[in-house]
């Protein structure tokens, strides 16, 4: 029977197998783990962002729900955790190579830094506005500064402790903050112009309804395929796949699809919902005052849950990277990195939206073509066999240096993703015509990556022998 560690214990398992002992998580826990990851009001100004595009209302229905479904890829790869017992980045040294693995897990690593950083000064401004509601007439700048340490210690220790008490947290709060959050949509939905929202004219395909659905995609499932697998490592090996994948999908699917409706449908009550420097400040201020620390508890305890994760996970792809830390002491490192870049943002940028959607539109085309490679070659050697303890330890012998197929396809991916792409941070070359407003080019490298992936198999793949249950 499997061992449950304690919760409050400092997790030692790094990217090492899961040892069977101590695979005792449940589909259940999966489930909460992901549900509590998208009960963040980012939701709520992601589907603001995607009316921005001069969707109608059904237009913006339909972009949410497509949108959201991009989980269903996270659930795909989350399937190998199960099986392996190990986290994603280093289940893909079995498609890149030891030694190739090391370019795509940088990437992910800074994608999921930078959403630390997002979620860290979404976070604070929230919880300024709860203590500035309870306690008027505090100085802002002190207000700021206690939510901020306030935060970042809930999240921060969470992830120090652990999958065990990530897990625990992400349960509780989605159960307190999901049903807070029940009267703000009580309150809100009959402020709906309905009229005024079903009148609004369909936007065109190409420049509106795709480009539109590509932010949706990046900000939802996209920016978590690098961590699907970190939180399945920890149940039995014997769990179904399709059960796996369907815990992950829909805990994530079922609030971040409510949250984005509820963006699109009071887009039009609140105009400047989608370019507004502190959204949760504008969010609030529909709001009765009696309200205002309800909501604002809501929108923090939304995201400290999101921040566990992104932090947990990006703890792990440092040591994929071959960072020799003790796993608990790699959440110190992203600690240092994303209080810093908060700080910037919270006292010198003071803005939100511009930093959020071109950090968005970058980052998507460097991991599109990456899930689409790791999830092509992963489906090949689900069925062959992984050598999970070679994985782990990083032995070439097992699966090679570099795997110049995969890489070759995931760069080219990237380089078309990267020449397509229009943001206010960078435009590539070929951002023309339907690209120049938009962010489809990561979905056109993501289509090249897959296609030469699945183009050019690996030939030196044989079976193997599958040590998911192997003590380490």
């Amino acid at each position: 029977m499997a061992q449950v560690e304690p919760i409050w214990r400092i997790e030692r398992t790094g990217i090492e197998p899961v040892p069977t002992k101590e695979r005792g998580g449940s589909l259940r826990e999966v489930f909460w783990i992901w549900f509590g990851a998208n009960i963040a009001v980012l939701g709520v100004v992601l589907g603001a962002v995607a009316m921005a595009y001069g969707l109608s209302l059904w237009q913006g229905v339909l972009v949410t729900i497509a949108g959201a479904f991009s989980f269903a890829l996270v659930g795909a790869l989350a399937v190998p955790g199960a099986r392996l017992g190990i986290p994603t980045l280093t289940i893909a040294r079995a498609t890149f190579g030891v030694y190739g693995n090391l370019l795509p897990t940088a990437v992910a690593w800074l994608n999921l830094v930078g959403w630390e950083v997002i979620i860290l000064v979404t976070a604070t401004y929230a919880f300024e506005g709860a203590l500035g509601a309870a306690w008027a007439g505090a100085g802002t700048r002190l207000l700021l500064v206690v939510a901020f340490l306030t935060v970042l210690l809930l999240a921060f220790a969470a992830a120090l402790l652990g999958y065990r008490a990530v897990a625990r947290m992400q349960q509780i709060f989605s159960y307190v903050f999901g049903v807070l959050t029940l009267p703000v949509f009580a309150f809100l939905l009959p402020r709906i112009d309905w009229p005024a929202l079903l009148r609004l004219p369909p936007a065109p395909w190409l420049g509106g309804v795709l480009p539109a659905l590509s932010v949706v995609v990046a900000g939802t499932g996209l920016s978590w395929v690098t961590a699907a697998s970190d939180y399945t490592r920890y149940l039995p090996h014997a769990t179904p796949g399709r059960k796996v994948a369907a815990a992950v999908t829909w805990g994530a699917i079922l609030p971040v699809t409510l949250l984005m409706l509820l963006g699109v449908l009071i887009s039009h009550t609140l105009p400047d919902l989608a370019s507004a420097a502190n959204p949760i400040a504008l969010i609030g201020a529909a709001l009765p005052s009696w309200m205002a620390v309800p909501y604002l508890a809501a929108a923090v305890g939304g995201l400290v849950t999101e921040l566990a994760l992104a932090t947990y996970s990006s703890g792990l792809s440092l040591l994929a990277a071959g960072i020799r830390l003790p796993r608990y002491k790699t959440i110190l490192v992203d600690a240092t990195l994303a209080i810093a870049g908060s700080l910037y943002l919270l006292f010198w940028a003071q803005n939100f939206t511009g930093p959020f959607i071109s950090f968005l539109t970058l980052v998507a085309g460097l991991l599109a073509p990456w899930a689409g490679v790791f999830w092509v070659d992963t489906a090949r050697r689900l069925r062959h066999g992984f050598q999970a303890q070679d994985l782990y330890r990083g032995k070439v012998s097992g699966y090679g240096r570099v795997r110049w197929r995969a890489l070759t396809a995931y760069l080219l991916g990237v380089l078309v993703s990267l020449l397509l792409t229009a943001s206010p941070m960078f435009t590539g070359p070929l951002a023309k015509g339907m690209f120049r407003d938009s962010s489809l080019g990561y979905l056109v490298g993501m289509a090249v990556s897959v296609g030469l992936a699945a183009l050019l198999p690996d030939r030196t793949m044989q079976p193997a022998r599958t040590s998911a249950n192997s003590e380490v």
